[in-house]
């Protein structure tokens, strides 16, 4: 496994540890399950909702965490204050030992490249890539994909790349999930087809409060020229309107609908992060 954590320390099951000494993540194999959750004035955001993912995940995999919410929880809080960090992205590992009986469990930071205010106002450009996600309801370490969408990305300098299945559907992006406009109805691919992010459930939840129909369906490559508005949800963007799929434009930025949902999400963040603070 990369050895990616930054700053000055990490956790493994419970201890802190110097990040100069990584020698455990040699250990860690493709196969673990992993979440990340982005910490904000020093609260790990929605952190209950991505717990219950990371358990699903492990549930789908054939195995429980033994590790509890509340050290989980705690260790986090005891790394913001360590590191002396209070937003950055926390990766949550779950692998097991050699011998395969053991735990190892392990509580980082990553690089965290969050975009500027300038890619809201403007919207990102986006590719499309031909490849369907295995098992797309767990977040595995398995390397090779996510490498050779990162390849194609960097290439044609796109920010995300929409996935696209062998009948010419696109399902999510290769970092994100996607929300299409149509006719003024929004359109998202449906759960079994997809990494269930946890700002999809959260834009999910505002749409239906604010009652904007959304529709699960995925929507073909042939459908982009009628698209009203895009935009694609994650961890480390929030929500992010997209202004063009390869050669495609689309005027995400104008559509009243993504500027009304990304208005409520900001404020569903503020509200969540002063809630646990008190």
């Amino acid at each position: 496994m990369k050895k990616e954590a930054v700053s000055d320390y990490y956790i493994l099951n419970n201890r802190l540890c110097p990040v100069k000494d990584m020698t455990i993540f040699d250990s860690i194999g493709n196969n673990a399950i992993y979440e990340v959750i982005k910490i904000i004035d020093s609260i790990p955001l929605f952190f209950e909702s991505h717990m219950e993912r990371l358990r699903h995940s492990a549930e789908l995999s054939g195995f429980k965490i033994k590790t509890k919410d509340k050290e989980i929880y705690k260790n986090i809080l005891l790394l913001v204050k360590e590191n002396k960090c209070d937003h950055i992205n926390v990766k949550l590992v779950r692998s097991v030992s050699k011998s395969g009986t053991d735990e190892i469990f392990l509580i980082y930071f990553i690089y965290s490249e969050y975009p500027g205010k300038d890619v809201y106002e403007h919207g990102i450009h986006t590719i499309l890539f031909e490849a369907e996600r295995p098992d797309p309801n767990i977040k595995t370490l398995k390397g090779s994909f996510r490498e050779n969408v990162k390849d194609q990305r960097e290439a044609s300098g796109a920010y995300e790349a929409l996935l696209v299945d062998k009948n010419g559907y696109i399902s999510e992006g290769s970092r994100s999930n996607i929300f299409f406009i149509k006719h003024g109805e929004i359109f998202t691919s449906p759960a079994e087809f997809v990494l269930l992010g946890v700002t999809r459930q959260q834009v999910m939840e505002l749409c239906s409060s604010m009652r904007m129909r959304v529709t699960e369906r995925c929507i073909h490559k042939n459908e982009l020229s009628g698209i009203e508005g895009a935009f694609i949800t994650g961890t480390t963007v929030d929500v992010l309107p997209v202004s063009s799929v390869g050669k495609i434009q689309i005027p995400s930025v104008f559509q009243p609908q993504i500027k009304k949902i990304i208005d409520r999400f900001n404020k569903k963040v503020n509200q969540y992060i002063e809630k646990h603070k008190s």
